[in-house]
């Protein structure tokens, strides 16, 4: 049978292909929520990009990109029209979770035991990942015509993976991967360049002679830390943000585009623009209006991104921002 895969990045967009703009608005907007997307860089790199590289790996031709409810209870009733396009066999992922796992092993066991639906779970539950044959899909749309493509978890064989994953839509959980990585304990790694005992820098980054790195930590690109500041250890700064004079970010992690103020102490943290996530108590608080961070417009890359035509399907006129080529859209 012709494998697919679907990709889906939770959100509150609805159906259809998003920008990446559009995506990184809305997570971030509103009160009383996580503020870990997983369209967020994470030590500079790109987990959806990372996935689809996993999912070339298997052979699949056709990788498919849509949108999902964050809360993952309710994917995209734009899945019903693969099946009716007679896809044979799905590999869906939904965008929650870094996991380092062989999907190749994974579909041969779907195959091998004649599953109609795997789907993937650790000690801590579902991953996110999932096969399926085309007839268990098209057997639930036939019961419901406003079933969202998803059987039912109790018809689901479960395949147990004892590897390495993290849950990338929680701030806690994606700031253990920012410490795993910079340690080595898992297989990402910082996207720069090693300038010292555990430090990374990307392309384009400022630091002032009298600021402090302390490693392990990363800088991402394009960042400026300015006199007197402090970034780590156990720290993430990502790309186009500031931390001005006197500042300290240790065992944290800044979001793109956020300026952190002056003569400031970021301590066991996510920073989003404005918005800071204590990471033990998960209480968000906003700190714009106090003028101590706020949203920064990125700066201009000195070079040209590329964009990856091998990823996405390219039959459709959809961009997914600056860092991907055309993606094939699903429509509902």
């Amino acid at each position: 049978m012709e494998l697919a895969a679907v990709v889906m990045v939770p959100d509150t967009l609805g159906s259809g292909v998003m920008s990446r703009t559009q995506a990184y608005s809305t997570i971030t907007s509103g009160a009383g929520r996580e503020l870990s997307s997983s369209l967020f860089p994470i030590l500079g790199n790109d987990v959806l990009q990372t996935w689809a590289e996993r999912i070339r790996k298997v052979g699949v031709q056709n990788i498919w990109l849509t949108a999902a409810s964050r809360d993952g209870k309710e994917t995209s009733p734009a899945l019903g029209q693969l099946v009716r396009q007679g896809i044979e066999r799905l590999l869906m992922i939904k965008l929650k979770s870094y996991a380092e796992m062989d999907l190749s092993d994974l579909v041969r066991f779907h195959c091998e035991r004649r599953n109609s639906i795997t789907e993937v779970l650790d000690s801590r539950g579902r991953l996110g990942i999932s096969v399926f044959d085309q007839f268990a899909l098209a057997k639930d749309l036939a019961k419901d015509k406003k079933s969202t493509g998803i059987p039912r978890t109790g018809q689901c064989t479960q395949y147990p993976f004892a590897g390495y994953a993290k849950r990338i839509l929680s701030a806690k959980e994606r700031q253990e991967l920012v410490r795993d990585a910079l340690t080595g304990v898992c297989a990402m790694r910082p996207a720069g360049e090693q300038i010292g005992d555990h430090v990374w820098l990307g392309e384009d980054v400022s630091v002032d002679t009298s600021a402090k790195i302390v490693g392990p930590s990363y800088i991402g690109d394009r960042t400026s830390v300015r006199a007197g500041a402090t970034v780590g250890p156990f720290s993430s700064v990502e790309r186009d943000c500031i931390v001005d004079c006197g500042s300290a970010v240790e065992h944290s992690t800044v979001l793109p585009s956020t300026y952190l103020g002056v003569g400031l102490m970021f301590r066991h943290a996510m920073v989003d623009g404005s918005q800071l996530q204590d990471l033990d108590s998960g209480v968000i608080a906003d700190l714009e209006p106090a003028g101590l961070a706020r949203r920064i417009a990125p700066r201009q890359s000195k070079r040209q991104t590329s964009t990856r035509n091998e990823i996405f399907s390219p039959d459709c006129n959809a961009w997914l921002g600056a860092q991907y080529a055309t993606v094939q859209q699903v429509q509902p």
